[in-house]
């Protein structure tokens, strides 16, 4: 069973930028929050099932989880990380339609269930609420293009790089100290479209170079600035 409160806890720290709650403004922030009611969720446990019908979106108030699919042949594909301050599952408790993937736990993590109707009353009574949450699809959408576009002719390791300096940033935008991105290698492939054989020799590279230390169940950033500088190198020279 799952933990439940009713109330989110106060927030200390800054919620992270690029994020829902890191761009709505107080007031708004202060009306989503003041719907949530807290679930916390172990390591590995689903917060949202493909093909689910339930009606309902999640603000990550703790944690990491990843958006992923099982496709016809049964092989999971890892479609997207989200951290603190993110929303997840907006869409489908939004149109009413099935879950389009799972969203799954990476540690633990605590999340604020918002109902469908909480949600679309907020978006029809507050402009800014309506246009950041806009915004957070647009951006998504915007990623994952720029991602097709960044991977099409580019060396495997400097995809990984960047994927890496990506998950990094959204954790520590400033990217001043060694970020530990919670991600598997499998996953790690799955998410950047490689074989597993691939990633283990790009990290292995990219240790070499002291921008990264693999670990079981992690990878940890030593230096994102290098690491995406890296990433947005000439990949003509693999």
């Amino acid at each position: 069973m799952h933990r439940r409160t009713r109330d989110p806890r106060p927030v200390t720290t800054p919620w992270p930028a690029g994020t829902l709650l890191g761009r709505l403004q107080p007031a708004a922030r202060g009306v989503l929050l003041a719907q949530c009611r807290l679930q916390r969720f172990k390591a590995g446990e689903q917060l949202i099932r493909q093909g689910g019908s339930d009606r309902h979106a999640l603000i990550l108030m703790s944690g990491q989880v990843k958006v992923a699919l099982v496709d016809s042949s049964g092989i999971e594909v890892v479609l997207a990380i989200r951290h603190r301050g993110d929303i997840v599952g907006e869409l489908a408790a939004l149109t009413g339609e099935p879950r389009t993937a799972s969203v799954i736990a990476i540690g633990q993590v605590t999340a604020g269930i918002v109902r469908w109707t909480a949600l679309a009353e907020l978006i029809s009574t507050d402009g800014e609420a309506a246009r950041e949450l806009f915004r957070t699809q647009a951006h998504r959408l915007e990623w994952a293009n720029q991602r097709r576009v960044d991977f099409a002719a580019r060396p495997a390791r400097l995809k990984i790089a960047r994927v890496l300096a990506d998950l990094a940033a959204a954790v520590d935008s400033g990217a001043s100290r060694p970020v530990r991105v919670e991600l598997k290698q499998r996953e790690l492939a799955s998410l950047v479209g490689v074989s597993l054989n691939t990633v283990e020799r790009a990290l292995a590279w990219l240790k070499k170079q002291g921008h990264v230390q693999p670990g079981r169940g992690a990878v940890t950033v030593l230096d994102g600035a290098a690491l995406r500088a890296l990433s947005e190198a000439d990949g003509s020279n693999p």
